[in-house]
């Protein structure tokens, strides 16, 4: 009997460690979650690597402090970028997730392999300091694909289907026009009616992106970006001010959480312009949600305000 119970109990384990998937750790309320979108890849096509994290509660309940760059083994990094959102579960609570999306290039035919990455984070509640560490992923690299205009055999298929192709293009470029010219008008129509923190999210989005090479132009781009909404906003002069003169002012116009963010913000972004302290893809990574974060409470606050 006790050993029949322990045979049981055993092919439960053994079925319990296969169902979990090698992508997903789980450390108390925040998951990580690794992935590629495809798991075989054509040389002269990029592997794209993510990494997300999801936890139950608002964004700021927990701020990323560094995320290990990925060794890769028969890829080279072409870039990256980030991304945040906030859904709710079935219950209706808020649940947040943040992305990070890496682009790889194979080097040639064969396995290639993204290491291990560890991310290391804060409890902003609790004031603790806590890490995850994903799976290792395999990816199979196979033959290129042919690229347009490598195949054609006769002079009478390449004239057909050079028929068919300006009888496409055509089509194509009446129908790109007219959905130009839809998605211009529903453009339109939403930004008459977003407010002054929709448009300066929707320009963040557009116009900051995370790429290696250019992380200090960025970091200017953000800080203009952000300076140019609270002139807008509260309507004064931001831009000609100093950081000192800046900060005094927001001090009395934000609430004592976006101010100690905004504070962060100039301070650190100084020292990088500045002082020429380093700034890493990780820092930049915070700073950028800082301002994103920051447009999203000051979105809230204003639509109560309206209510009331």
């Amino acid at each position: 009997m006790i050993k029949s119970v322990s045979i049981i109990a055993l092919i439960l384990i053994v079925g319990n460690a296969r169902a979990q998937n090698p992508g997903t750790t789980v450390n108390n309320n925040i998951t990580l979650r690794t992935f590629v979108e495809a798991e075989q890849v054509p040389l002269n096509r990029e592997v794209v690597y993510h990494v997300e994290l999801q936890w139950s509660g608002d964004l700021s309940l927990y701020r990323i402090s560094e995320i290990s760059q990925p060794q890769v083994v028969n890829l080279i990094m072409r870039g990256s970028g980030s991304s945040n959102r906030v859904s709710t579960d079935q219950a209706g609570n808020p649940v947040s997730i943040k992305r990070i999306t890496y682009y790889f290039r194979p080097l040639e035919m064969g396995m290639a392999y993204v290491e291990a990455v560890t991310i290391r984070y804060e409890d902003t509640a609790a004031q603790l300091q806590e890490s995850l560490l994903s799976g290792r992923l395999g990816i199979k690299i196979v033959e290129p694909l042919a690229e347009p205009g490598e195949k054609g055999k006769t002079v009478l298929i390449w004239s057909a289907l050079v028929v068919v192709a300006m009888l496409l293009a055509l089509l194509y470029f009446y129908y790109r026009s007219y959905l130009q010219k839809q998605r211009e008008a529903a453009r339109l129509a939403v930004q008459k009616n977003e407010t002054i923190e929709e448009r300066y999210r929707r320009i963040l989005k557009e116009t900051i992106h995370f790429t290696s090479g250019n992380l200090k132009e960025n970091l200017v781009d953000l800080s203009r970006l952000v300076t140019a909404y609270f002139s807008e906003r509260y309507d004064f002069p931001a831009m000609n001010l100093s950081t000192e003169n800046l900060l005094r002012v927001l001090h009395e116009k934000l609430s004592d959480d976006g101010y100690a963010r905004m504070q962060d913000f100039y301070q650190r972004a100084d020292m990088i312009k500045f002082a020429g302290d380093q700034l890493t893809e990780t820092e930049f990574h915070r700073l950028f949600d800082i301002v994103e974060l920051v447009l999203e409470n000051q979105k809230e606050f204003f639509a109560d305000k309206e209510v009331k």
